[in-house]
């Protein structure tokens, strides 16, 4: 399934041939702006390989389909997020899909060292519509309302042509803050906000989502 796999998501390999036996297993990291096509391609592969484990920090902010962001409650979405996905690699789940915007380096590379530690290849992928870094043509289709502005600015910070080896030297810059395809805190019209008590209560037990939980 692997090399039929990097068929699919046009032959990237990013890191060396490795050594008869040694993956079988893959760690694909979509990546792009907010509106690009990540979820539409994340998808496709699901659809494509029915074992695929589809994992986005956004799932924790949806509760009963519903799409609940509160800024404060990032940090803690992706490390729930994270936290699934080195479950998912501990299970031997392949190949496991990262549906986040990753526009930083460091961003990825918790899943990065996941994935070596687990013995998962790793590909890094970006959705091939020709809108991918068009700022109107992204504000006018992303489905959280992330404002131009910030798409402007999520596009200037955008890091291209990243590598396997480039991820696991990437430090996160002091105050630097994690990309996210949401409105920014009190924007927006996609997101709704919840009450912080009920957010707060998400924080302590997780988040509450209508997906299945990964085995």
């Amino acid at each position: 399934m692997e090399e039929r796999l990097l068929r699919a998501l046009g032959g990237l390999r990013l890191q060396p041939r490795p050594r008869r036996g040694r993956f079988g297993k893959t760690l694909v990291l979509l990546r792009g702006l907010p509106g690009s096509g990540k979820s539409t391609l994340a998808r496709q592969l699901k659809r494509d390989y029915p074992s695929a484990v589809v994992l986005s920090t956004d799932d924790f902010f949806n509760r009963n389909g519903v799409y609940v962001f509160e800024h404060d409650f990032l940090e803690d979405a992706h490390e729930w997020n994270q936290a699934r996905a080195d479950k998912a690699m501990k299970n031997g789940k392949s190949p496991v899909i990262i549906d986040n915007t990753n526009i930083h380096a460091w961003e990825m590379k918790p899943y990065v060292m996941m994935a070596r530690e687990n013995s998962y290849e790793v590909i890094f992928r970006e959705p091939d519509t020709p809108w991918k870094f068009n700022v109107q043509e992204l504000a006018r289709r992303n489905i959280h309302d992330v404002p131009r502005q910030k798409i402007q600015r999520m596009k200037e910070q955008y890091e291209h042509g990243v590598t396997f080896h480039s991820v696991l030297r990437a430090q996160k810059p002091n105050g630097a803050e994690r990309s996210t395809g949401a409105p920014q805190a009190g924007g927006g019209h996609g997101a709704q906000r919840a009450p912080r008590a009920a957010l707060a209560d998400r924080r302590l037990r997780g988040p509450r989502t209508n997906l299945a939980p990964v085995n």
